[in-house]
């Protein structure tokens, strides 16, 4: 099975090419969705959350404010990677047949998982159209420049990747972009 890893940073547009890449029939798995979806889930909202030491009202403010705090964040990743990992897993299982498979890896060169995929992908996009469509998601500029922060630099990941697609431009241009793509692949 192929494995084609899709990173970028904060706001450039990974879940886009997800979307995208998944209405066109491959196998997508996103880590960001997956995440979402533990957290949505009442029983393991509730383990992660006691694991935490958070309340479940406002968990989410609670946990982008300790998100400064190195100790908490380690904590995080030991709560959360496991539950993300075997999920992935169990999704895989289900499409061994489909070819390639696409996973959303937001982290892939800061938690050095890019050994694990055949083909990286990095949509890359400057950093104010980058901030612009956080800020449309309704989260404030100190989360955006938090998280952009904690991320490797978008020349280095360009360097890194087997794939650079870029996503300055509308919708219709990323998608333009990965049809391009898929035809190098």
């Amino acid at each position: 099975m192929t494995k084609v890893a899709v990173t970028g940073n904060i706001g450039s547009g990974k879940t886009e090419f997800i979307k995208f890449i998944s209405k066109l029939g491959f196998c997508c798995i996103s880590s960001d969705a997956i995440i979402s979806k533990l957290y949505n889930d009442d029983r393991t909202r509730k383990i992660i959350l006691e694991k935490l030491k958070l309340h479940d009202h406002n968990y989410k403010k609670e946990i982008i404010k300790m998100l400064h705090n190195e100790e908490f964040n380690r904590k995080l990743k030991r709560t959360i990677y496991p539950l993300l990992y075997a999920k992935k897993k169990m999704i895989v299982q289900k499409h061994q047949s489909y070819q390639p498979v696409f996973y959303e890896i937001p982290l892939l060169y800061e938690e050095n998982l890019f050994n694990n995929f055949n083909v990286t992908v990095f949509v890359n996009s400057d950093t104010t159209k980058r901030k612009q469509r956080v800020l449309k998601r309704g989260v404030t500029e100190d989360y955006f420049k938090l998280m952009n922060n904690k991320q490797i630099k978008e020349n280095i990941k360009m360097n890194k990747s087997t794939f650079t697609v870029n996503n300055n431009g509308s919708i219709l241009n990323l998608r333009l972009n990965i049809i391009k793509l898929l035809n190098k692949l």
